[in-house]
């Protein structure tokens, strides 16, 4: 994320609750800051953090600034993750709605969330109507689909969670 203070960064990684072993997945394309960030705190904590993006040089701009650990992904891959690795926290930065297949992306997303991990959203305030990826993420499954106003001057957050049995993906 770019154009976010410091206390809008403080707010963002209190959401991560202080139990051992987390794993955060986080996918981006921009904003070097707030990955440095959430590495750090990562780090602090003995927490798995894995950063992803399908902007070459954006991984790039990552490696030169220490975080050797991103990589590159495209979103036709398969799946995300890697080792097949599941992640209690999703942090997704990219416009969902303007991929080519949304539905399927949502669903990658879905395999490799925990059972009631917490996904949130970061949707430009540019965007105005959060309903279209709302209705995305009821289609996929996804529940307590709730947007956190007020949390940045300059996006809109829209957090989700994975809960097992709650339905059939069927996208």
């Amino acid at each position: 994320m770019k154009n976010i203070t410091q206390k809008e960064r403080e707010k963002l990684l209190s959401i991560i609750p202080e139990y051992p072993g987390v794993a955060i997945f986080h996918m981006a394309d921009g904003g070097r800051d707030f990955c440095q960030n959430l590495n750090a705190y990562a780090d602090e904590r003995d927490y798995t953090y894995h950063i992803v993006s399908a902007n070459e040089d954006f991984i790039g701009e990552l490696h030169e600034a220490g975080l050797s650990k991103a990589r590159k992904i495209t979103y036709k891959q398969q799946r995300y993750n890697q080792h097949s690795k599941l992640y209690d926290y999703i942090y997704i930065e990219i416009d969902v709605e303007s991929l080519d297949k949304p539905e399927l992306f949502l669903k990658k997303i879905y395999a490799i969330a925990k059972n009631a991990a917490k996904i949130l959203f970061f949707v430009s305030k540019e965007k105005s109507d959060l309903s279209g990826l709302e209705n995305l993420l009821d289609k996929g499954n996804f529940v307590a689909i709730n947007p956190i106003d007020d949390m940045f001057e300059n996006y809109h957050v829209l957090s989700a969670q994975k809960m097992h049995g709650w339905g059939v993906y069927d996208m």
